[in-house]
């Protein structure tokens, strides 16, 4: 392995002089399109660094591509220190021959166990990656809970504002009272969730996702422009699950497009 150890975040602390037991780990793998390196939902056996080349990282039920990772890129950090890992996505190759080097996960407790000052160096180098993925986890987190408290607050106003949907009175009482009735309720907890010094639970965000999903596909249709905007908020209650589980967020399309939500 040609590249310097010292590229990868998590070994950036490990001493000069102990360089070459980590380098020597790692083994070279030939890759051809289309193959699959890492698995969602599955165990990570261990550490990738591409040296050429390209992958696609995607999850399932998305048909999109959430990013593309190029030479000098490394993916499956997290499997050196837990061993319970499981993929957030999955990683493909997506040209016609991609170089990595991959570092067993056995191999590396191995050598710790062997090196006190190796093993020092990791943990530092380990530490840094998990805080600084948290601060940029909480930041990101703490973006999209915002803008969809705003996106939230405006659709109560919206919809409340019977001059502007130029709908029927008792349209509006049945489908605008429970939009409204809904959104509050995904405002009060998102405001909560703000507010919280302690992470956000998965269930807690999917859960407020469905709710913005089950009045997006009611028949609450005849609110065009409330109807484009649950679909944007519900995209980013999905975003802070990505967060969350360590995956590229998606772009929203139309983002605040229709509301000043400043």
């Amino acid at each position: 392995m040609d590249r310097d150890i010292s590229s990868i975040e998590i070994f950036s602390r490990i001493d000069d002089s102990k360089k070459d037991i980590i380098q020597s780990l790692f083994t070279p793998q030939q890759c051809n399109r289309g193959t699959v390196i890492i698995h969602y939902g599955e165990p990570v056996d261990g550490l990738y660094l591409l040296d050429e080349g390209e992958v696609e990282v995607s999850i399932p039920g998305f048909s999109g591509v959430l990013a593309t990772l190029g030479e000098g890129k490394s993916f499956g950090e997290l499997s050196l220190f837990n061993a319970d890992d499981r993929a957030s996505a999955t990683v493909t190759v997506s040209t016609d021959t991609a170089l990595l080097n991959f570092c067993p996960r056995e191999a590396l407790v191995q050598a710790l166990s062997e090196d006190e000052q190796l093993a020092a160096g990791f943990y530092y180098g380990s530490a840094l990656l998990v805080a600084d993925r948290l601060r940029t986890t909480n930041q990101k987190i703490g973006g999209e809970i915002a803008t969809s408290i705003r996106m939230a607050a405006s659709l109560i106003e919206e919809v409340s504002n019977t001059g502007n949907l130029g709908l029927a009175q008792k349209e509006l009482q049945t489908a605008g009272s429970q939009i409204v009735s809904g959104m509050t309720e995904i405002v009060k907890n998102l405001l909560v969730m703000k507010e919280m010094n302690t992470p956000v639970p998965h269930s807690d965000i999917a859960r407020l996702a469905d709710r913005a999903k089950d009045i997006y596909y009611s028949e609450f249709q005849v609110f065009n422009r409330v109807h484009e905007q649950l679909k944007v908020l519900g995209q980013h209650l999905d975003n802070v699950n990505r967060i969350l589980s360590q995956q590229e967020v998606i772009q929203v399309e139309d983002d605040l497009s229709l509301f000043d939500l400043s």
